[in-house]
């Protein structure tokens, strides 16, 4: 019974470290594929604001 419980410990660490490792190695850029999309919704979503704010500025 103890050395099931060491070795599932073991395995236990092995994955924490496996994780660790893949987070401080993974690249906070995103993908090109990804970020033109996000940045085409972003300039949208500023578009949109900027036409809210001058639709009632225009009606005066």
């Amino acid at each position: 019974m103890r050395e099931q419980q060491m070795a599932q410990t073991d395995a236990d660490e092995r994955d924490y470290v496996g994780l660790a490792y893949q987070m401080a190695t993974a690249t906070e850029a995103p993908s090109r594929a990804l970020a033109i999309p996000e940045y085409g919704l972003l300039a949208g979503a500023l578009i949109g604001l900027i036409g809210s704010l001058v639709m009632p500025a225009s009606e005066k």
